[in-house]
């Protein structure tokens, strides 16, 4: 079918890719939450299942979500293709709801929870993959932030609308919402997308020069086993420094993160390994699983120490929300900031002191007195938990964009891996700690022991490359 020019136009701009992937976002924590506040009810009242099993709910979510978060980088990078993931994660959308509809036993709200936790982390992944592979790494942290406020918006309306669909029409209600969202995602990526990859060599057609050799025609590149040229001239040079690869994007040699040439495709499992890579996942491990302990056990806080209602706890959130939204474009702006005056190698260290300062809003929701000073603690914490997410997001676009290798897609998914274990494995252990130890022990330590490794984590790579940099000079 023949798309109009103007059509086509709109389709080919990196904005474009950003905007829908901020509308998918939004979407994809909006029908998150939206059972949020209806799943006790339906549970217990409706369907006579234990509180016991209630735990259940968010560990098939998240089974759901680590099994496709493995899967889907390797696979949109092996097609070389963003377009058919998204569609089928709102595909994945429509039957989830399509299961929900008339529920009527529990194993089908496990069946939707698993279905959505697919669906969560292939849009996940995605969104944020295919952001990076259309722009330079001094616009990621901004273009980053706005995702996460679209995130938020999501979280903060989800409940809402869900609270007074399901009141009104039952499961049936929100079944439907999320049917439509999904269908409504499905029109949208059909219409307004293009593959970002295609996106990404008209923004830049020098970069089919230095493309891996999957990229190009074996008999006219000059490319070897995948490197990029101005790798083979340093390896030509015997040069034993941090190549300086030229950014994917902007065409100029930057302060990339790669620290040894790459001489073929990069795996997740060989991604991992890489002192890049690592950092950033841990902190986003730490960030998010940080985050699901403070929502699990921030409820229970509020009402042990202070006796607050459900409904004054949801205020609690929705002020910390917004309070996050407001900030969040001024931490991804600060970040590009810091990029393109420093160097990309800045991230990290921005981690790590992000990691610090977690730590400080921890201690602070430790012992606040108050409830005001409470949620001061809070909406800090909310914060500093973006400073070092952010910049973890973007390193991984970093990384690859500097290695010119066709794994976006797989690095992304790491993220979306380390998230799903963390939000499976920290809350119940949060829990336990809080019940034996009481809150104050429970969060000092969790977030010290968290928040140390974090720091050592993400320092690694700066810490080797001037070690190895020294070490040439001497």
């Amino acid at each position: 079918m023949q798309i109009p020019p103007l059509l086509e136009r709109i389709r080919s701009k990196p904005v474009t890719i950003w905007a829908t992937s901020s509308i998918i976002a939004l979407i994809n924590r909006f029908v998150y939450s939206l059972t949020i506040a209806c799943l006790p009810d339906l549970l217990q009242s409706k369907l006579h299942v234990p509180r016991a099993d209630n735990g259940m709910i968010t560990a098939v979510f998240g089974v759901g979500g680590l099994i496709a978060a493995l899967s889907v980088g390797y696979i949109s990078d092996k097609i070389q293709n963003r377009l058919y993931p998204q569609l089928f994660a709102a595909f994945l959308y429509i039957v989830a709801g399509a299961i929900f509809y008339s529920t009527t036993r529990f194993y089908q709200v496990i069946l939707f929870r698993f279905v959505l936790g697919m669906a969560s982390s292939i849009a996940d992944t995605i969104l944020f993959t295919v952001v990076a592979d259309v722009y330079p790494a001094n616009l990621l942290g901004l273009k980053m932030a706005v995702l996460f406020v679209f995130d938020n918006v999501g979280n903060m309306l989800g409940p809402v609308v869900g609270g007074e669909a399901y009141q009104a029409m039952g499961v049936d209600g929100i079944a439907v919402i999320v049917m439509c969202l999904g269908m409504a995602e499905f029109v949208m990526i059909s219409v307004f997308v293009r593959n970002s990859l295609e996106i990404r060599h008209l923004v830049n057609p020098a970069e089919d020069t230095t493309m891996p050799t999957m990229y190009v025609d074996s008999s006219t590149s000059s490319v070897a086993d995948g490197k990029p040229l101005e790798m083979e001239a340093n390896d030509v040079e015997g040069s034993q420094e941090t190549s300086a690869v030229a950014s994917t994007l902007n065409g100029q040699n930057d302060k990339g993160n790669a620290d040894t040439p790459e001489t073929g495709d990069l795996t997740m499992w060989k991604l991992v390994r890489k002192t890049p890579v690592i950092g950033p996942t841990i902190a986003i491990f730490v960030a998010t699983g940080l985050q699901s302990v403070i929502e699990t056990v921030f409820p229970l806080r509020l009402n042990d120490k202070f006796g607050y209602s459900p409904e004054k706890i949801g205020v609690a959130f929705l002020i910390v929300d917004g309070i996050l939204i407001l900030a969040m474009p001024l931490v991804g702006f600060l970040n590009d900031h810091v990029i393109a005056r420093r160097g990309e190698r800045m991230r990290y260290y921005t981690i790590a002191m992000g990691a610090m300062c977690v730590l400080v809003s921890l201690i602070v929701i430790a012992v606040a007195p108050t409830y005001a000073v409470l949620i001061t603690g809070y909406s800090l914490f909310a914060i500093t938990a973006m400073v070092v997410i952010v910049p973890s997001q973007s390193a991984f676009g970093d990384f690859i964009n500097s290695t010119q290798s066709p794994a976006m897609a797989q690095c992304y998914s790491l993220a979306a891996v380390a998230e799903g274990v963390a939000n499976i494995s920290l809350p119940p252990i949060s829990t336990a700690l809080y019940s034996a130890c009481g809150f104050l022990t429970m969060l000092i330590s969790m977030g010290t022991t968290l928040c140390v490794v974090c720091a050592a984590a993400v320092l690694a790579f700066p810490v080797r490359h001037y070690w190895m940099r020294a070490r040439s000079q001497i």
